[in-house]
């Protein structure tokens, strides 16, 4: 049976898929692997079908450990296996916060808070900043293929989803190990 790791994942109710591993930095009721989610030393090569990551890649240096990420997860994916990341998406979050005439102070300080994180807990920390040319190039450098952005990923109900003011903030991306 093909295994799918949700990188990230929290085991919230809207996120929990008994087809999913769930691996978080943090431990928790659903979370089946505890670990840094660039260091996935525990799994052999080509173990798993799928991988999720949603609003995870953001938290890595781009000077290396996203680089360092994003070949690992490369690395324990199947020949043509998936990976579907979602970031927030700096391109239109910079677009929100220059509305001034549009939103309110408050309002702009959320969007802030998306680029940067909202620094509730120690890990909520956003380091780099990712558009759709920024992430195809380290998808790319990390040997992905066929990288493509759709508008929705269709897996689960979390932030590759939400929306501030009607308006997307994340961006989408699939893309695939070759053989």
């Amino acid at each position: 049976m093909a295994r799918k790791l949700h990188i990230g994942g929290i085991g919230g109710a809207k996120v929990v898929s008994e087809e999913w591993e769930i691996l978080n930095i943090n431990p928790g009721p659903y979370v089946s692997h505890v670990c840094n989610a660039n260091n996935l030393v525990q799994f052999a090569d080509d173990t798993f079908s799928e991988i999720y990551a949603s609003h995870i890649a953001e938290h890595f240096d781009y000077q290396g450990e996203l680089a360092k990420a994003l070949g690992e997860w490369h690395r324990v994916l199947v020949p043509e296996g998936k990976v579907y990341i979602s970031v927030p998406d700096l391109d239109t979050l910079a677009e929100l916060l220059l509305a001034k005439n549009q939103l309110t102070v408050a309002e702009r300080f959320s969007v802030m808070r998306m680029i940067f994180g909202g620094h509730m807990y120690k890990s909520d920390y956003h380091i780099t900043g990712l558009n759709e040319a920024f992430l195809s190039q380290f998808l790319h450098d990390a040997g992905f293929i066929n990288i493509k952005r759709v508008k929705d990923l269709g897996l689960f109900y979390d932030t590759s989803c939400m929306k501030f003011k009607g308006v997307l903030i994340s961006l989408n991306m699939i893309a695939e190990k070759s053989l």
